[in-house]
């Protein structure tokens, strides 16, 4: 009959050792390590994986890869809490006082375009926290010239890595895309003022 005995690696000194060893002399001493289940995803998680966006590299997928090999090492959950934190940060920056570096409400003429201003929060968010959080703080701050749309795509290119499986279908609880944020707008047009071209 086998008997298991369990003391804490922390206690096992020499005279505890010792000990044992009179009294079970042929004894094998089997460790089990019990390993604390990794961190889910969190606000600190997620700044650390776009860190990893090696802006060194030219082609926007080898920029990304990095952060798309961590993630593929996390579980499903904490892909679609990613997600979910990405798409608050974008919600966060969506409004037209972030959007008037990018012409909203230009009289010049200068045209608008949603989609050109999602693609600059996602540059924002894109160049890690302490950017991002400027911006937050000086709308005038917002990425003009630069857009990174593909940070949108991290975790679905993790999933693919992850599983070989083509289909992610995680939808936030929130949206990002342009003019979601109602509280960020005080004059939103409908949405079919820019497929119809009558927006500038």
């Amino acid at each position: 009959m086998n008997t298991a005995i369990k003391i804490p690696i922390q206690s096992l000194n020499p005279v505890v050792v010792k000990d044992l060893q009179e009294k079970y002399p042929k004894a094998v001493v089997q460790i089990e390590v019990e390993q604390e289940e990794g961190k889910s995803m969190d606000e600190r998680k997620f700044w650390e994986i776009i860190a990893l966006l090696d802006w060194g590299r030219k082609r926007n997928e080898d920029v990304i890869s990095p952060a798309v090999e961590s993630l593929s090492q996390l579980s499903e959950q904490d892909l679609f809490e990613f997600d979910q934190i990405l798409a608050e940060k974008l919600f966060a920056l969506d409004g037209e006082k972030y959007a008037k570096p990018l012409g909203w409400g230009d009289s010049s003429g200068r045209s608008f375009s949603p989609d050109v201003f999602l693609y600059s929060r996602c540059c924002a968010v894109a160049n890690g926290k302490v950017f991002y959080e400027k911006v937050f703080q000086d709308p005038s701050l917002m990425p003009k010239e630069f857009t990174f749309e593909p940070i949108l795509f991290l975790s679905e290119k993790a999933h693919l890595l992850k599983t070989g499986n083509h289909h992610y279908d995680y939808l936030p609880s929130i949206s990002y895309e342009t003019f979601s944020n109602h509280d960020g707008w005080s004059n939103r047009p409908p949405l079919s003022n820019f497929i119809k071209g009558k927006v500038a």
